[in-house]
């Protein structure tokens, strides 16, 4: 299991809690591959997917001023490919909400009863009243598997691999609280429905 470290971890966010696995290279024309390549950094090669993560009363401030994530014209669709784009936004936005302090765009892609979704904005939001922050932590989005595409109600679920760095957590002053070890190849499950012509996070295991 990837876990936050162990001052936090009462609060730790489920959508990144899993464990891992490996799995073998998806075809380029597949569902997963195509919503990878989609979503790929300018010049970087997609990764292959197998078949279809202080004081007593501080003042809360964004940790960081990071630009905000921006959804794909492929995770605008309603497709199992666009489901995929849309599961690489949706680590793009923990990672933005972890480092910025910003809950806002995870909360306008969460589903109302969505858990994980809830732990994560509490998690924020508790580093940013306390005046934590992380160092080093930046979650790479590897592969997806998908498993479940149930076009008629709108459901895609997904097993999505990512990679998480060592990474430590400081106070406002600098200084290093806790620490956390990296994790390769981590994995979580995710659970997406598509409301109101878009995409929602309904649950993250």
């Amino acid at each position: 299991m990837i876990r936050l470290p162990a001052l936090l971890a009462p609060l730790a966010a489920a959508a990144l809690l899993a464990g891992c696995s490996n799995g073998s290279p998806d075809a380029p024309g597949t569902p997963a591959a195509r919503a990878t390549a989609a979503m790929a950094a300018p010049g970087e090669a997609a990764e292959p997917t197998p078949e279809v993560s202080a004081s007593a009363t501080p003042s809360p401030t964004a940790t960081r001023d990071l630009p905000v994530p921006e959804l794909s014209e492929l995770g605008k669709e309603f497709s199992q490919e666009g489901s995929g784009a849309f599961a690489i936004y949706y680590v793009q936005v923990l990672n933005y909400s972890r480092n910025s302090g910003d809950v806002e765009v995870l909360r306008s892609i969460s589903a109302p009863d969505c858990a994980a979704c809830d732990d994560d904005v509490r998690e924020v939001s508790f580093y940013l009243a306390h005046g934590y922050s992380h160092d080093g932590l930046e979650t790479q989005f590897r592969k997806i598997e998908f498993g479940s595409w149930e076009p008629a109600t709108g459901d895609s679920q997904m097993q999505v691999y990512v990679d998480r760095p060592a990474h430590s957590v400081i106070d406002r002053g600098g200084t290093v609280i806790d620490e956390a070890p990296g994790a390769t190849d981590a994995s979580f499950y995710l659970w997406l429905k598509w409301v109101d012509n878009h995409w929602l996070v309904w649950e993250a295991q």
